[in-house]
């Protein structure tokens, strides 16, 4: 029997026979030697909380969760003690990250087959949470002026206090702006850059037809891995949806605008949808034969999603709050994806289109930035969590 394995039996038999401070020595003696064992530095953790050895216990928890950083509990637990210890900031940090882990930390307080402690500090790492954010959200925007519909929107995952959508069928989850104009389709006609890209779709076909071959080979899947348990089985990590990103996430794919000037020039003349003076997302979607992209909601309402279709196989449709809108090769479709929606390819051919967004067109200027400035407010903070790892922080 190895030396470790016998002083972590020693341990065991201490705390069993009620030897509490001998056992204590005993498993910080083991932990000297394996620092690396997460599952006895959680236990070290919780046992120097319980009495009282706030420094121990701070150290414990922040070695824990720095040598595995997949271990959801330890976040929880954690976060909890520096919430009662009042580094709140570090709290907020450890519930951040341990719910990005893992989504249930912040709702185990709903389950009566967990532990007392566990709902307790769960509850409490839900509405830390909750105020946080949305506190975060308002102080963000207190120095703009004429935003208040801006001041009044919700960011659903994380607001305070229940939500009532107001309008059938649109549920955005991730941001929500109540008092802005709720309507599935936008008619294209008589808008001025909506008549620019279709009369530019003969000229830009050529550069089109060049690209289809890097969707295949240069292509990603649309969606990660994560969505298999959200019902896109068939299409999450697979090529069956694939996208070839011009733009993603604020960042442009230089080399691929390279190949395509006179397509980059008319997307200059868009009233595209922007995070740091960049398109947020624009791409070219290739949604394979005979696939469906299941009925679901986008993130949020202050923007819409517009698609220039390119190859169009016969059949192939869009349902936006229940209503049809069929592809037709060169002509724009303006929806709010907030709104619920699916797509289908039902033939036996490759469906190709281009995507891209735009802000929706009833937000003032002032507000788009109002709405940015809350973006930038939560990136910075989500950014800054990774500080308050570190012992060396308080």
């Amino acid at each position: 029997m190895s030396t470790e394995v016998s002083l972590l039996k020693q341990v065991d038999r201490a705390f069993s026979c009620q030897k509490n401070q001998q056992g204590l020595e005993l498993l910080r003696a083991y932990i000297v030697n394996n620092a690396q064992d997460t599952e006895q530095l959680y236990r070290l953790a919780v046992i120097e909380e319980q009495i009282g050895l706030k420094e121990n216990a701070a150290k414990a928890y922040l070695q824990c969760i720095n040598s595995n950083k997949q271990d959801m509990k330890a976040y929880l637990y954690g976060g909890y003690f520096f919430q009662q210890c009042g580094e709140m900031e570090r709290a907020l940090a450890l519930y951040s990250l341990g719910e990005n882990i893992d989504a249930r930390l912040t709702v185990l307080h709903q389950n009566q087959n967990v532990s007392y402690e566990t709902r307790l500090r769960s509850h409490s790492a839900n509405i830390a949470l909750r105020n946080h954010f949305t506190t975060l959200h308002a102080k963000s925007l207190e120095n703009f002026d004429n935003s208040e519909r801006i001041v009044n929107a919700i960011w659903p995952q994380t607001h305070n206090s229940a939500i009532n959508y107001l309008t059938a069928n649109q549920h955005p989850h991730l941001f929500y702006i109540p008092e802005l104009t709720a309507k599935p389709i936008h008619s294209s006609h008589s808008v001025d850059w909506c008549k620019l890209l279709e009369q530019s779709f003969d000229e830009l076909t050529s550069e089109f037809s060049e690209l289809l071959s890097l969707i295949e080979r240069n292509g990603v899947p649309y969606l990660d891995d994560s969505y298999k348990a959200k019902g896109f089985e068939s299409l999450a990590g697979s090529k069956n949806w694939t996208a070839l990103n011009i733009f993603k996430d604020g960042k442009a794919n230089d080399n691929l605008l390279s190949l395509m000037p006179k397509t980059a020039d008319v997307l200059n003349k868009l009233p595209l949808y922007k995070v740091d003076e960049q398109p947020f997302e624009v791409f070219f979607s290739l949604l394979k034969a005979g696939q469906h992209i299941q009925p679901h909601f986008g993130q949020s309402n202050h923007s819409l999603t517009v698609h220039l279709p390119i190859i169009v196989p016969k059949g192939g449709y869009l349902t936006v709050a229940g209503e049809k809108l069929s592809w037709q090769k060169g002509k724009v479709i303006i929806f709010d994806d907030s709104f619920i929606h699916e797509a289908i390819n039902p033939s036996d051919e490759d469906r190709v289109v281009l995507i891209f967004s735009i802000w929706h067109p009833d937000l003032s200027e002032a507000e788009q930035k109002a709405i940015l400035a809350s973006f930038q407010a939560r990136r910075e903070w989500l950014d800054s969590r990774v500080h308050h790892l570190s012992s060396d922080n308080s």
